[in-house]
């Protein structure tokens, strides 16, 4: 089949569909209630026929695999069924996708392809959605492909008009009664995933997710229950969804030592005309012979003690910032004489304001180390560190400086990451303008020359890719050029 063609029949039909919803939103006032939905009822048939499409179009492509080997990335082809582990970056990137919502697409066209073919059939119709054929899939985890097949055909013929709450648990009969010592072995082998999970959260939160075996689940949450109830009692003024987390963070943390290491984003000022320091509230920062400064476009690495007079002087004073803009680490809270503390965006958990930090420095061992910013622009100009050597030195600063991969979509931190030179080495020097933070699978990525990556001056990096296609990222903090 030709690329072209098939690209450009899926571009009539999108702009068909365009038109349509343009003269809805323009001239639909006039439809009577019942029919407004009907016919939002049959767009949705057809975003169901649209998913089938991805599904069965990117389930070709995933059976591609790319393997690296001595002479360079070597292709080979596999049945539909099976998934590249790079397909999901592929098609993140093409469909401007995160990778989790485009590997879980890529995923269910391939295994519908391979053991559901009729359920398959139906969505590429429209006549059931993505969530319904996911549903039956995750019912079936841990069949084989046989017993796969026999649930579809079972289930295929019902499915389109079957109560979609009731969807999961009809699978999960079927599946039992036709391969009930493989639903035995996977529920037994799924104990073997309990896992817990964090990730950031609004502004002062962090979300948690868990997923633990059935039965200490249920003690858990009758101990939550029990401890937020007495709190509630003493404090009426307690919601029962914050006395839970109360109760929850205590039980944790009963006869527990914690520590934790993060990097503070310390506002300087860098201006050389900075004025003397008895001409205005000022904070010092304190450095010894043994810190290094990093320059953010050179990478030249000067120890403090090396440092001129003047030059010391300018790292060493610095006035009170402005209130933050509301980007990047720019308020300061002062601790006592001194010294201070910033606040921080810590990987994994969100944006922890100076107060709060100011009030962990006082309760946990935490090790900091310094990231120098920009005060007026809140950019990142330097890093100090207690290392010498300077591959270190400038390890630091590109991971302080990108935060996370920078691959488009992944959101892994830079301290689970590679320093990888944008352009080969020795054509890419080792300097910060030079190398970029990936994790290792998207390391393994960029090796198989798909996507070439293009880092600039101040820290952008563009992706580029098959048909002229880029994706942009951008660091956690610009570089000032």
């Amino acid at each position: 089949m030709d690329r072209g063609q098939l690209s450009s029949r899926i571009a009539a039909l999108r702009e068909e569909c365009s038109r349509l919803g343009r003269e809805l939103a323009e001239g639909g006032l006039g439809l009577a209630p019942e029919d407004a939905f009907a016919v939002a009822g049959e767009a949705q048939h057809l975003a169901n026929a649209a998913d089938g499409l991805v599904a069965v179009t990117a389930s070709l492509g995933a059976r591609v695999e790319v393997r690296l080997s001595g002479p360079g990335p070597v292709e080979r082809v596999h049945p539909v069924g099976f998934v590249d582990p790079m397909a999901a970056t592929m098609f993140c990137l093409e469909a401007g996708l995160t990778e989790g919502l485009a590997g879980r697409k890529v995923t269910l066209g391939a295994t519908l392809g391979e053991r559901f073919p009729q359920v398959r059939g139906l969505l590429v119709e429209g006549a059931v959605g993505t969530i319904t054929a996911q549903k039956v899939v995750d019912a079936c985890a841990g069949l084989d492909v046989d017993a796969c097949l026999r649930v579809d055909a079972e289930l295929a013929g019902r499915l389109a008009g079957m109560d979609p709450a009731r969807v999961t648990s009809e699978a999960r009969r079927v599946a039992a009664r036709v391969a009930a010592d493989q639903v035995a072995a996977h529920a037994a082998q799924t104990k073997r995933g309990r896992c817990v999970e964090v990730r950031a959260g609004v502004d002062g939160l962090t979300d948690w997710f868990g997923s633990l075996p059935t039965a200490t689940s249920a003690a858990m949450w009758s101990a939550v229950e029990e401890l937020a109830g007495q709190y509630r009692k003493v404090d009426t003024d307690l919601s029962l969804p914050e006395a839970r987390a109360d109760a929850l963070a205590d039980l944790v943390l009963r006869n527990v030592t914690v520590s934790a290491q993060v990097t503070l984003g310390v506002p300087v000022v860098t201006d050389a005309a900075t004025p003397a320091p008895e001409q205005g509230e000022r904070f010092r920062v304190e450095w010894d012979d043994e810190d290094t400064v990093v320059d953010a476009v050179t990478g030249e690495v000067t120890r403090y003690a090396d440092l001129d007079p003047a030059s010391r002087e300018e790292l060493s004073w610095h006035e009170e910032p402005p209130e933050p803009s509301g980007d990047l680490t720019a308020t300061m809270a002062p601790l006592g004489p001194g010294s201070w503390v910033s606040g921080a965006q810590l990987p994994n958990v969100g944006w922890v304001d100076a107060t709060t930090m100011a009030n962990l420095l006082k309760t946990l061992p935490l090790e900091v180390a310094r990231a120098l910013l920009d005060a007026d622009t809140g950019t990142l100009a330097s890093l100090t560190t207690a290392a010498y050597r300077p591959t270190r030195a400038i390890a630091e600063f590109v991971k302080t400086r990108d935060g996370t991969c920078r691959m488009w979509g992944c959101t892994r931190p830079t301290v689970r990451c590679d320093l990888d030179h944008a352009r080969a080495w020795p054509d890419g020097q080792t300097t910060p303008t030079e190398l970029e933070s990936l994790c290792r699978h998207h390391h393994r990525f960029k090796q198989t020359g798909r996507w070439r990556p293009v880092l600039d001056p101040d820290g952008t990096l563009t992706w580029h890719g098959p048909n002229s296609a880029t994706r942009t990222t951008e660091p956690q903090h610009r570089i000032p050029t």
